[in-house]
């Protein structure tokens, strides 16, 4: 009803006031009311009698009529029944209504408030006829009447202003400052403001127009006429105040209100023409509510732009009216990284300015001709019009490149980035849902490569997406059936020999693929958000049988690997400690390893989780050092106590001198710093003895010592007990 009454309530307005006399004007309204609103029958109640009846036949039920218009929501009409019933007061005069009756259903509040409206305004135009009438026979009023003449058409021409403004869809605030505006004038030069009530337990009352020099009115008053839905009249400090109510779909909404300059009580007639400007806010607000609500349910709220059901829309129309071989279209699928550790560690509302950003940016990346969408969450969608293969790839790098640049978030620098999936318009009969689909699984392939990846789909990544997919189930059935393992690789002392630690690695040999290396299903138990929960298990495992090894072996350690999205877990440090105490374990005896990429992302990235557990005794490593990250800032405020050499500085079987180097520099650094080194990957004697050579202080390797099961690892740690040189572990390796 609300997008379409404001144009018929122009045109009711427009008939009711071209009326010659009385008689037609209520016949017209009557007739227009009731077929407004698929009413059967209609009429008016005026100075006690019934008037302009529509719809009854001969016979008309005039002491039912004057009952609905005393109140009564219901009108017994015979040989049709009850019908529902709406009493719409013409004025002020008590008991003078506009009514309608139908046998389908109650009316709605939206069909109540033009009701209303309607009411008003008929009320209005056969005063100002009455006042046209005595104007042709007393000739002593004439002047008078002209007046009254003249400000009435002032009034209609003002009104109708106003709703071209509504039906127009001009913005709000102009239709709003119009009507202010429009009833300053009309009422001489009144101060006019509209109050309205704001979201809230108080409804607090804001100004959002005014016209005038006199003082904001006093909330009591626009109150008071919300409280009654009736025009007030009230002295004020700077002259007389009226008030007249303001409704949306039924609702109040607040007031307006206008002050008159003198003592002077205002006429009547100034009464009805400020409450017919009220009327005019409440469609106005009514009609731009519907406006919104369209909107809202194809757009997002936070970047403005298209949301997934308005971007299918568009595609689908794209795709329908395009040659395909000539025209062809892209779709990119844009999925955020690292936009989950900004949300998690800086707050939604941080999030929310970030994905405001994202979305200004990507609009710079793509042509005005072209759409681009929030689909929900981190995911970004772009439609390219005529866009070849090629081009949307430089797009693609495009917006991998933008998004790679710093964001100033909550006063400080974030870096996210992008994982982009292509997908081309290939077939005359399309669908594009499933051109989407298609960009959405190169997206998922691209960012399983790595970040900042840029893949066009092909056919064989489909069927990748589907094992993808079912990689998850069989991963939520290994964590509930007890599929994993864990398998201890000891840190040795590289001076003595002697076992200083040991690492927790997880395995996984699964009923139906056989073994799956951590390699493939770690980075899908982050993506679907099982890691915390498969990390917690691996720790509170682990926690307990180095518990018991340390009975024999007091001073071992226990070196787990941490996931960032672990890190980010709001209970993280909790997790972590209670693990701990129902192990047994001392805090001292658990280091943390950290990949250096998750600690230099994000900077700030669960540093006061960090910041607890290491109050509390928990160390932490940094895993693969040296990978092209490397920043000594982060090594100066993070609680870090041991750096990891990534193996691929020593996996030659021998050792050049760039090689040297480099594993100098990271040893000396962190003697510096006063941080434990260790080395990964000691496959031979040679790195082994160079290794010593430059004063690493511990390593791991398959020369010193297998990962193993937890029965064989007592008698390796036992067997390097006061064994010297290094190396002996290595003939006992057998995994």
């Amino acid at each position: 009803m609300e997008s379409w009454s404001t144009h018929q309530l122009t045109e009711y307005f427009t008939a009711v006031n071209a009326a010659a006399d009385e008689e037609l004007a209520i016949a017209g309204a009557v007739e227009r009311a009731t077929e407004m609103v698929e009413a059967e029958v209609g009429a008016v109640v005026r100075d006690g009698k019934v008037s302009g009846a529509y719809g009854f036949g001969p016979v008309v039920p005039e002491a039912a009529l004057h009952e609905v218009a005393a109140g009564q929501p219901v009108l017994v009409v015979p040989y049709v029944g009850e019908l529902h019933a709406v009493s719409n007061p013409l004025g002020t005069e008590s008991g003078d209504a506009l009514i309608v009756a139908r046998l389908s259903e109650p009316f709605d509040p939206a069909e109540r408030q033009m009701l209303q409206g309607m009411g008003q305004v008929l009320g209005l135009a056969l005063r100002s006829i009455r006042v046209l009438a005595a104007e042709r026979h007393l000739r002593a009023e004439k002047e008078r009447q002209a007046t009254s003449a003249q400000t009435r058409q002032r009034l209609v021409e003002s009104l109708l202003t106003i709703q071209r403004a509504i039906s127009g869809r001009r913005p709000l605030p102009e239709i709003l400052d119009a009507v202010t505006a429009g009833a300053a004038e009309m009422l001489g030069g009144a101060t006019v403001t509209l109050m309205l009530a704001e979201g809230g337990p108080d409804r607090r009352l804001s100004v959002a127009s005014t016209c005038g020099d006199a003082a904001v009115p006093p909330d009591s008053l626009a109150r008071a006429a919300m409280a009654g839905g009736t025009v007030l009249v009230r002295p004020g400090a700077e002259g007389v105040l009226i008030a007249a109510p303001v409704r949306v779909t039924g609702e109040m909404a607040g007031s307006l209100v206008a002050c008159l300059p003198g003592t002077a009580g205002p006429g009547t007639e100034q009464r009805d023409q400020l409450d017919a400007f009220a009327q005019q806010v409440s469609l106005a607000l009514t009609d731009a509510r519907t406006v919104e609500a369209v909107r809202e349910a194809h757009h997002d709220l936070i970047t403005g732009l298209p949301n997934r059901a308005l971007f299918l829309k568009i595609l689908k129309r794209v795709l329908a009216s395009r040659n395909t071989l000539a025209d062809p279209t892209s779709v990119l699928f844009i999925d955020l990284d690292r936009f989950k550790a900004v949300n998690d560690s800086l707050g939604h509302d941080a999030g929310d300015q970030l994905l405001a950003l994202v979305a200004r940016r990507l609009r710079g990346c793509v042509r005005a001709s072209d759409t681009t969408a929030r689909l929900g969450g981190d995911e970004f969608a772009a439609l390219l019009h005529d866009s070849p293969v090629e081009s949307a790839q430089i797009v693609g790098e495009r917006i991998v490149a933008t998004l790679k640049e710093p964001f100033r978030i909550a006063g400080r620098e974030v870096f996210i980035g992008a994982s982009v999936g292509i997908a081309i318009s290939r077939e005359a009969d399309e669908k594009s849902e499933e051109l989407l689909h298609n960009a959405d699984v190169a997206m998922y392939r691209a960012k399983r490569e790595g970040p900042g990846r840029v893949l066009v789909y092909e056919p064989y990544m489909h069927a990748e997406a589907l094992d993808h997919l079912s990689l998850r189930g069989d991963l939520q059935r290994a964590l509930r059936d007890g599929e994993f393992r864990l398998q201890y690789q000891p840190l040795i002392r590289l001076a003595d020999g002697k076992p200083a630690g040991v690492e927790a690695l997880i395995r996984w040999h699964s009923p139906t693929r056989g073994f799956v290396s951590p390699v493939d299903f770690i980075p899908v138990a982050e993506e679907f958000g099982l890691i915390v929960e498969i990390g917690q298990w691996v720790l509170e495992k682990s926690a307990k049988q180095v518990a018991k090894w340390r009975r024999d072996f007091p001073e071992l350690g226990l070196n787990v690997n941490v996931s960032g999205h672990q890190l980010v877990h709001p209970r993280f440090a909790d997790n972590v400690m209670r693990a701990l105490a129902m192990a047994g374990l001392p805090s001292s005896a658990v280091t943390l390893e950290l990949t250096e990429s998750v600690l230099v992302s994000e900077p700030d990235l669960g540093k006061s989780a960090l910041g607890v557990l290491r109050e509390l005794g928990v160390q932490l490593s940094i895993d693969d050092f040296g990978t092209g990250y490397s920043s000594l800032a982060y090594l100066r405020e993070l609680p870090v106590d041991e750096l990891k050499i990534d193996r691929a500085f020593i996996a030659r079987a021998e050792l050049t001198a760039e090689d040297l180097a480099l594993v100098r520099t990271i040893v000396e650094l962190a003697q510096i710093l006063g941080l434990r080194v260790v080395a990964e990957g000691i496959e031979n004697a040679a790195q082994l003895a160079a290794l010593r050579g430059l004063g690493c202080g511990y390593g791991q390797g398959f020369h010193l010592c297998r990962p193993a099961d937890p029965a064989d690892i007592p008698a390796r740690l036992a067997g390097t007990q006061g064994e010297s040189p290094v190396g002996v572990l290595d003939h006992r390796s057998t995994a």
